[in-house]
């Protein structure tokens, strides 16, 4: 049986006991937590917030030591060198290569004789990590951020393009770690030739420049949309099998080879990728493997200059039939 509101008043009963409740509550958490001190949980969250970053990035600071002090340890260096420009329109090049490997955390550049039209590059095993990058007024340094290693013999090439044919002396810094070992590239035998071409081929393009000379003469084959390089060496039966930078530590030739797409033309054409001047013409066969051995089918000696960015088209050939024709035509192979 339920009892009328207006005889006794249920509010005032309730307020009283959370009343209650509460105090005995509290008494019973005073005694058996009292760490649990509210007067210091705002300093102890604020101790906590600052050991939560050290946790947090723990892990990445112990893998970057790791990697600092393990795979790359090393001296930290700085190799320099001064480029006497004369006032010509040129590209000035100055390689430095090191006798173990090298992981390159820097450049530093300064120069009189500033002009705006002026670029500069820097290329390593052919690729450009800076490429026509703007000269400054006042010297500059650039930061790689991350290293970027190079191997043993490999040549770092500074470039100047000097586009306003204005004097100057131009000071290079390049900084680096230096490694401990000697990376030997085992990619190709010691004396490559058509005979040591390790893939099945029809079709072979020989190139060949003069002994003792610094020029980095490349050969570019073109089939369709494809194209193969010193930067982008092999489709399915379609290679380029050796590329070399020079010809003072070797006398090597490059070789394209192509084994089918008989419905179409193979496009040759040849690059002075460095500039370096060529007193004897460069020397390109081109070669047959038939079922009783290989034939030379023809043989061009083109002068090639190095005044020119532009590719030396050599000839097209028929990969169906086999037929070879002339081109004798520019281009720019890296459109």
């Amino acid at each position: 049986m339920s009892l009328p509101k207006y005889i006794i008043n249920f509010d005032e009963l309730t307020g009283q006991l959370k009343k209650d409740l509460l105090e005995l509550i509290d008494d019973a958490m005073k005694d058996k937590y009292p760490q649990l001190d509210t007067g210091n949980v705002e300093s102890l969250l604020s101790q906590i917030e600052d050991l939560l970053p050290d946790e947090k990035y723990k892990g990445l600071k112990n893998k970057i030591e790791q990697f600092i002090l393990g795979k790359y340890t090393g001296i930290q260096k700085v190799h320099g060198a001064l480029l006497d420009i004369p006032a010509i329109i040129s590209d000035y090049k100055k390689d430095f290569v090191f006798d173990k490997d090298v992981f390159l955390t820097g450049l530093h550049l300064n120069q009189t004789g500033w002009k705006k039209d002026d670029r500069y590059s820097l290329v390593i095993d052919k690729n450009k990590i800076i490429d026509n990058a703007t000269t400054k007024e006042i010297g500059e340094h650039k930061y790689f951020n991350t290293f970027y290693k190079v191997n043993a013999n490999t040549p770092v090439s500074f470039i100047l393009h000097n586009n306003s044919g204005n004097s100057r002396q131009t000071l290079i810094d390049l900084e680096y770690l230096e490694g401990k070992e000697a990376t030997i590239d085992p990619e190709a035998p010691e004396s490559p030739d058509i005979n040591d071409i390790p893939n099945d081929w029809d079709i072979a393009v020989r190139m060949q420049w003069e002994k003792n000379s610094p020029c980095d003469v490349d050969l570019h084959g073109i089939i369709g949309d494809m194209h193969v390089f010193y930067g982008n060496k092999s489709y399915d039966g379609f290679y380029l099998n050796w590329d070399y930078r020079e010809h003072i530590t070797n006398n090597n030739p490059e070789i394209i080879s192509v084994k089918g797409y008989y419905n179409k033309t193979l496009e040759i054409y040849v690059h002075d990728f460095n500039g370096e001047p060529l007193k004897d013409p460069v020397d390109i066969k081109i070669y047959e493997k038939r079922l009783y051995g290989v034939i030379l089918l023809k043989e061009y000696n083109i002068k090639v200059e190095n005044s020119s960015s532009l590719g030396y088209g050599v000839c097209s050939i028929d990969l169906k039939t086999k037929k070879i024709t002339d081109m004798f035509v520019r281009k720019n192979l890296f459109e």
